[in-house]
């Protein structure tokens, strides 16, 4: 069995493909059952800058040719039948890890180092919410459950014992500062944030820390945009009361998490109509989008996506060059530990099944030979032909099981099972059962 991801993300895809394979949190729990019934039970870990669905896979039946690709085209299945899209429309832009290099994969993206915004901080949080609704799915066990937790542990340690965390901008932070690069100081504008969750309060609060001169907070849930307008000193209004805000705002900071638009083209330019000299800018920072974009192509309207801000996180790349250096090889020597230790883990039934049937025999001759001698041993006699029966059994099977441990690959384990038969003495245990 190994580790399978496929995946694509802000360098392999658009942002227009990227959200077709995006389910929102809502949505979540129904796509991991989906992806269980296509026979790939796993994670989902979505982002605005990525999509990923991991799994495990198996090499085949026992004895037959290599089978590797079967979990690849499950998934596969899984996103054409769940997301309704077809394969051709979006293969090219996926990318398929397995084994070392998915578990590499996972723990770079824990650790920020796959980001958009490298060192960012709001990944390991994504990546364990992902993994906590794959737990709550039942979705996510042994190995792979493993792996997200090691993975988990790799990235906080990435974030202590290097300096890829310090300062770092956030997915919030960039929104602001693509906001200024295009528009100077913001002291003097009015700013409008949809959605009231993590990520509209985060960029509610750096506006405010900003200086901007009002802040208006629409949420579908008018109690928690009156909660956040509160912190801020701002104004609250509920999601049908933002196409006449629009006439007032300078700058629409969305970002819902909302299966569809919550601001069309056509309440933008009735907007316009009413303000015709003064620009709109407007940054969506949400993946599935929250704003047509068609919004884009009115006059004097100005949109930005989430990849629009890949142009304010290079600066903060190339100063975090030499922590993300560290940090990689944080990341390298934990992948070699996982990995070793996983392929140990993997040669243990084996190695089980090597000692079990080996007992049984010890047991079954030792009993025969009692038998025959007929109580003719004291129990001192029975007990040290018992326990140098043991002996012989333990010298013998432990430099196979020294090796077996030491050379972790599936071709060692199927010569061991059939050079003693263990498939076998398997089948004959379970058909007595």
């Amino acid at each position: 069995m190994q580790f399978l991801v496929v995946g694509l993300n802000h360098r392999t895809a658009p942002l227009e493909i990227r959200e077709k394979l995006s389910p929102t949190s809502a949505q979540l729990p129904e796509a991991l059952k989906a992806m269980q019934s296509c026979s790939a039970p796993g994670v989902i870990l979505c982002t605005c800058n990525r999509s990923e669905f991991y799994t495990t896979e198996a090499h085949g039946a026992p004895g037959g040719p290599a089978q590797w690709g079967i979990g690849e085209e499950l998934i596969k299945r899984f996103l054409v039948d769940h997301f309704d899209i077809s394969l051709l429309d979006v293969e090219r832009y996926l990318y398929v890890y397995r084994g070392y290099e998915c578990v590499r994969h996972l723990f770079r993206v824990a650790s920020s180092l796959d980001s958009m915004i490298l060192g960012e901080e709001q990944i390991i949080g994504q990546v364990r919410e992902a993994f906590e609704a794959a737990s709550r799915a039942d979705t996510a066990q042994g190995p792979l459950s493993q792996l997200f937790q090691q993975a988990l542990r790799v990235g906080r340690k990435a974030r202590r014992e290097t300096g890829i965390g310090r300062n770092a901008m956030s997915v919030s932070r960039a929104c602001v500062e693509l906001a200024k690069a295009n528009l100077g100081d913001l002291k003097e504008l009015r700013v409008m944030v949809v959605g009231a969750g993590d990520a509209g309060g985060l960029t509610a609060k750096v506006l405010s820390l900003s200086g901007v001169k009002e802040i208006t907070v629409a949420n579908r849930n008018f109690q928690r945009a009156q909660e956040l307008a509160t912190q801020l000193s701002g104004r609250a209004i509920t999601f049908e009361a933002m196409p006449e805000a629009l006439t007032r705002v300078d700058i629409v900071i969305s970002c819902t998490g909302s299966p569809g638009y919550v601001l069309e083209a056509d309440a933008v330019r009735v907007a316009m109509a009413a303000r015709p000299d003064r620009p709109l800018f407007l940054i969506d920072i949400a993946v599935p989008r929250d704003i047509d974009p068609a919004a884009g192509l009115i006059e004097n309207v100005y949109l930005r996506d989430v990849d629009d801000l890949e142009s304010v996180s290079a600066a903060s790349r190339q100063e975090k060059e030499r922590e993300a250096q560290l940090a990689e090889q944080v990341v390298t020597e934990a992948t070699v530990r996982f990995v070793e230790w996983y392929r140990k883990l993997e040669a243990l039934p084996t190695v089980i099944a090597l000692r079990d049937k080996a007992e049984a025999i010890r047991e079954g001759e030792v009993s025969k030979t009692f038998k025959r001698l007929n109580g003719k041993l004291t129990p001192e006699e029975v007990a040290s032909i018992d326990a140098m029966t043991r002996a012989i059994v333990n010298k013998l099977l432990h430099g196979p099981t020294v090796y077996l441990k030491e050379h972790p690959a599936e071709a060692s384990w199927q010569i061991a099972r059939e050079i003693f038969r263990l498939e076998d003495a398997e089948s004959k245990g379970a058909a007595g059962t």
